[in-house]
């Protein structure tokens, strides 16, 4: 499974749910709103099977208010997998302002397949789709689309989970979600901001109904929505048959743990990749680092392998796969060393907790853990070293998947105990009088930043590499050029979470005129870093939780001043210590040698911190960030 190869029938939806954007009062004014779309009707009728086969009809009537909409509305595309669905355009038309109705022509369909050489099978993806061009299309009109999807097979046998919704940005006059099950399956509803309908029951089938309507729709306001979401928070539905994580894990299970079982190949590839490497938690980082970088990433959207891993001898003789055939390939490559991992699955989007109903649509994609040192991998992040985790992972729910799928299969992913990065640069720069300089930066990085540079320089082309300097100093209007060093960087050591890098420069106009100022700052500085502190602003008050991360920042200059060059001011000292943050500038001058010291040491905890720990966080860190913008001033008399 790949980030989103678990994907939901809602999400075939996504751009009609969210195709306006707020404040209508009703449908007369919407125009006046600014609203490019009015959904007139949006309407999702699903029928389960007692197998978990299911059939949704979807409808809806989008009524374009403004000219920049047209582009957007004009088409709608239908996707589904071949392997295990059929679709059926019902109905398809646009209603002209004056009431008159243009049926879409025959010709105006496009499908588009995806298949192997000579009709062989796809490797990646079965996904197709419809694509419908509504005929004159303008200003006022409406298009209006009916569709049907049917599955042909059951993702999971005997089971089905549905999650569906609207977007309160949106605005929407009739929406509704039909849904009819067998009583048999007994089915979980949960159901929030949406108007539930007296529960039907006929010859064996229960059928739900929930309407919902938003003609006065939400305006985003960064203060107020920015930030995480959690679950019955929107108009949203989830139903399921599963009645707990641990029947997911179980489902989901049974078919990919056979093909984690270690066969005489990957016995083979294990003692070769590990080598003479004795320690047990070494070969793990070798094995990890191995299906990182040599397995590609390949998506398998293609029937039930969109939740079912592919043989891995496939993988292997491919040398691709999607992150089910990591997770499998390296659960299978740590048991050939008597190493036992799990496979867990986890959401890669920005969702922190799962819905009471167990719901496998909440999950999308799928690492390691590694219970012996409590570390999870995730070996689909080809730039991310043994024993991190893309930092969005941090304080994720995940579902873990063991053989009997007992204990408690639900876990929260700890917080790390690393920094997000540890930066330390040194800069020894000489200043003379006819404006120009030179000198040499020192880097060296600690963490995912140091990974993801040596990833970056082990990718640079010999003629970027080349120009690497100049170009840094050319974004700053700057003549500048010098020497980059990164050392060996061998394949090998490609995950290492260290890297030092150093630049030897001269650059011909920093100082421009003969009296002026400018910013005191890195060379070379990761994204991360103290550079982004002068971006902080603390205006605005959050309402929600922020995904947030700690670092450790440190920067050193050694200003040489020739004859004929003053530095008339400088910044002043100034240390701040804070449960969010400490931070110290120190400025020391001797006769012609000028230091200047400072050093970031961020506390957030990482994961999802609070909205009052965040907005406390900005507070402190602006003052950082004002302090940062005081400039050098300096004058400089030419011989």
């Amino acid at each position: 499974m790949k980030p989103h190869s678990f994907f939901p029938r809602w999400l075939l939806l996504s751009l009609v749910l969210f195709a306006g954007v707020a404040q209508a009062q009703n449908e007369e004014d919407a125009n006046a709103a600014q609203i490019d779309v009015l959904l007139k009707s949006l309407n999702t009728k699903y029928d389960i099977d007692a197998e978990g086969r299911v059939t949704m009809v979807h409808g809806y009537g989008a009524q374009i208010l403004l000219e920049r909409a047209l582009e957007g509305e004009k088409t709608r595309s239908v996707t589904y997998s071949r392997g295990v669905q059929e679709a059926e355009i019902l109905e398809a038309y646009t209603l002209k302002a004056d009431g008159r109705r243009i049926d879409v022509p025959r010709d105006n369909y496009q499908t588009n397949t995806r298949g192997g050489m000579n009709g062989g099978n796809p490797f990646f993806s079965d996904n197709e789709s419809i694509t419908v061009v509504f005929p004159d299309v303008a200003v006022g009109d409406t298009t209006y689309l009916r569709y049907r999807l049917r599955d042909t097979v059951a993702i999971f046998p005997g089971e089905a989970s549905i999650v569906d919704g609207f977007s309160a940005f949106s605005a929407i006059l009739d929406g509704s979600i039909t849904l009819s099950a067998p009583e048999s399956l007994n089915l979980a509803l949960e159901a929030h901001h949406l108007e539930a309908l007296p529960v039907k029951r006929e010859n064996g089938v229960m059928t739900y109904q929930w309407r919902y309507a938003n003609p006065q729709p939400r305006a985003w306001d960064d203060e107020k929505d920015s930030g995480v979401w959690h679950v019955g928070e929107s108009p949203e539905l989830y139903a399921s048959t599963f009645k707990s994580y641990a029947d997911i894990a179980r489902a989901y299970g049974e078919r990919a743990l056979p093909k984690a079982e270690p066969t005489e190949r990957i016995r083979a590839l294990a003692a070769e990749i590990v080598g003479e490497e004795k320690t047990p938690r070494e070969q793990a980082r070798l094995l990890y680092e191995w299906v990182s970088t040599r397995i590609f990433y390949a998506g398998n959207d293609i029937g039930i392998g969109s939740v079912v891993p592919r043989d891995l001898d496939v993988v292997l003789d491919n040398k691709m796969g999607d992150c089910k055939d990591h997770a499998t390939l390296l659960q299978a490559l740590l048991a050939a060393r008597g190493i036992a991992s799990e496979q867990v699955l986890i959401d890669t989007g920005r969702a922190y907790e799962l819905p009471k109903t167990p719901s496998v649509w909440s999950v999308n994609h799928v690492i390691n853990y590694l219970p012996q040192w409590g570390i999870y991998a995730d070996s689909t992040a080809d730039n991310i070293p043994f024993g991190y985790l893309p930092m969005s992972a941090d304080a994720k729910p995940v579902i873990h998947i063991r053989e009997a799928g007992t204990g408690d299969n639900v876990r929260v992913i700890p917080l790390s105990d690393k920094p997000y990065q540890t930066q330390d640069i040194r800069s020894a720069l000489k200043l003379a009088a006819d404006g120009s300089a030179s000198g040499s930066v020192r880097v060296r990085l600690v963490g995912l930043a140091a990974a993801r540079w040596r990833d970056y320089f082990m990718n640079l082309k010999t003629e970027r590499r080349a120009k690497f300097v100049e170009d840094l100093f050319a974004r700053q209007g700057l003549r500048g050029r010098g020497t980059l060093y990164t050392g060996e960087l061998p394949q090998e050591k490609r995950l290492s979470d260290e890297l030092e890098v150093s630049i030897d420069f001269q650059v011909d106009n920093l100082l421009k005129p003969r009296t002026g100022a400018f910013l005191l700052g890195a060379l070379f500085s990761y994204d991360g870093g103290l550079v982004r502190m002068p971006n902080i602003d603390d205006s605005k008050t959050y309402q929600r939780d922020h995904v947030c991360w700690s670092g450790e920042l440190r920067e050193i200059y050694d200003i040489t001043l020739e004859p004929g060059v003053q530095l008339t001011r400088l910044p002043k000292n100034l240390t701040r210590k804070s449960v969010y943050l400490d931070y110290k500038n120190t400025v020391s001058k001797d006769k012609n040698r000028v230091r200047v010291e400072r050093a970031l040491l961020d506390k957030s905890p990482g994961g999802v911190c609070s909205a009052a720990y965040v907005n406390a966080w900005n507070k402190e860190a602006a003052i950082v960030s004002e302090h940062l913008q005081e400039q050098v001033f300096f004058k400089r008399t030419p011989k």
